[in-house]
């Protein structure tokens, strides 16, 4: 007699997306997100430069959503004092082995208006 072991396969979702904000030069702006799915997913942030290409590799403090939630997890990103150059459209890419998905938010100067989706 076989046995039959069957994996959650839940597709990766977010659980938080980062908000659009404002900021003025030399404040401070953090930028939260949370995905799950199984495997565990993986969180790393983009920006869009004003030439349309992708920067990577943003310094990011990634940590597990909930002891003992092993499906999850947590990111932040944290732009200190910031610079005209850090205002712009942030992604944060969740992806595992079951696929991807990019949450976008946007970082404006004080006064502006801004606008957020999921892709």
């Amino acid at each position: 007699m076989s046995s039959f072991h069957s994996v959650d396969t839940r597709h990766l979702e977010f659980v938080n997306v980062p908000v659009n904000q404002t900021a003025s030069l030399g404040s401070n702006v953090t930028f939260n997100c949370t995905a799950t799915g199984y495997p565990k997913p993986t969180i790393l942030w983009q920006k869009v430069n004003d030439s349309g290409s992708v920067q990577y590799n943003l310094t990011a403090v990634t940590t597990e959503i909930l002891p003992g939630d092993s499906n999850s997890i947590f990111s932040q990103l944290m732009i200190t004092d910031v610079k005209r150059k850090d205002y712009g459209i942030y992604h944060c890419v969740a992806k595992n082995s079951v696929g991807e998905k990019i949450s976008i938010a946007i970082l404006g100067s004080t006064g502006t208006s801004c606008y957020a989706f999921a892709v």
